[in-house]
């Protein structure tokens, strides 16, 4: 699963946003491997994205927004995108994306919660050996008539068979009270929890596979047991922020080294508040590393730290929000590569000096400077 190009109009907190996934020329050399479509070198995708960007400027909103896309094109539910435009208002997204074999799909849909209706087009575009992205775009094809015009009739089904099913996993700990297990391979799953819970607390080495208790494990420390059943760790109070972050992170980097789990979208937000910037440097170089074909990650992350990563400039992403007039609020991003052009420009650098305008405005912390006048 690869998403092209994503565009976003009154959906949760974006007005008006696009977000593109294409770069134009092969990078010699790359860190980052196999980032195009496999079979086709130059349909190029960015296969792996570092998202930064100020608190509030939407990281964690773009992959709710995914997951719920993701969601409804699997299922056909069209209630499942009413949560995500407010009352008394029109929303519209367009996705671009591959799942299955060679064809670039579009899909459009517009969401008008106040009535519970939506309406949708849809294009498609064979992708032929040779073809760019953009190739691909300029031969798209109107082929909304596959769906009932009115929306009102669609099955799960007629999705399914119009895209394949689309897997995605998303690392998000507020969404989903359970982690998800399914096919993940369970020894993997197993080694993958010795050694990321191992580094993160060096006493959390013996963990097991419960043979009384299915799809459960169990974390012993001296006299306590703590137990992760069916993906839902219990008495987490025994645990540190960090160590119950990292059982998230470990079921995350599973999958992504399970054989089974294949053409994979993957989101991971900001999992690594209370770990070791080291830690999540390595980890991400994990993730990257075991990245298959035709798959995607998109990485969020506030730590700076990452920006030292030799990986493309085009896998560096920047949201920027701006108030317009007090009121409105403008998201747009960025990409790292649309302004360093130079293999010498430092990322690092040029986020230091706000040059991607993707760092927080601190200048209301001014007023509690001292000597400052106090109003009521």
């Amino acid at each position: 699963m690869v998403i092209m190009n994503l565009e976003l109009k009154k959906i949760l907190g974006f007005p008006e946003f696009k977000m593109n996934f294409s770069y134009p020329k092969k990078i010699i050399n790359s860190t980052i491997e196999g980032e195009y479509l496999a079979g086709r070198p130059n349909f190029r995708y960015k296969k792996a994205i570092v998202l930064m960007g100020a608190n509030a400027a939407g990281k964690t909103s773009i992959g709710k927004i995914l997951m719920k896309i993701f969601s409804f094109i699997n299922s056909g539910n069209s209630s499942l995108l009413f949560d995500i435009v407010a009352k008394g208002n029109i929303g519209e997204f367009s996705i671009d994306f591959i799942n299955e074999g060679y064809i670039l799909h579009r899909l459009k849909v517009r969401i008008i919660p106040d009535t519970s209706e939506i309406s949708m087009r849809y294009f498609y575009s064979s992708i032929l050996e040779g073809d760019s992205y953009e190739k691909s775009v300029s031969r798209f094809q109107d082929c909304s008539y596959f769906f009932n015009p009115d929306f009102t009739s669609i099955t799960p089904k007629q999705m399914r068979d119009r895209f394949g099913e689309i897997k995605f996993r998303f690392a998000y700990p507020e969404i989903e009270s359970s982690l998800n297990v399914k096919d993940i391979d369970k020894c993997i799953l197993l080694k993958t929890l010795k050694a990321v819970l191992g580094t993160l607390d060096p006493t959390l080495t013996n963990i097991s596979i419960s043979s009384d208790l299915q799809d459960s494990f169990i974390i012993r420390r001296k006299n306590d047991e703590i137990i992760i059943q069916n993906g839902k760790l219990l008495n987490r109070e025994l645990l540190s922020s960090g160590t119950i972050e990292g059982i998230d992170v470990a079921f995350f980097l599973a999958s992504m080294l399970s054989p089974k789990e294949k053409n994979i979208f993957y989101y991971c937000d900001e999992h690594f508040s209370y770990i070791q910037s080291d830690i999540e440097k390595r980890i991400f170089g994990l993730m990257v590393e075991h990245l298959k074909e035709n798959e995607q990650l998109i990485f969020t992350t506030h730590n700076t730290d990452m920006l030292d990563l030799n990986i493309p400039k085009h896998a560096f992403a920047f949201l920027r929000k701006k108030v317009i007039e007090g009121e409105f609020e403008e998201v747009s991003v960025i990409y790292a590569s649309d302004i360093l052009k130079r293999n010498t420009d430092s990322v690092r650098h040029a986020v230091e000096n706000d040059v991607f305008s993707s760092l927080p405005d601190d200048s209301l912390l001014d007023t509690l400077e001292s000597g400052g006048p106090y109003e009521e």
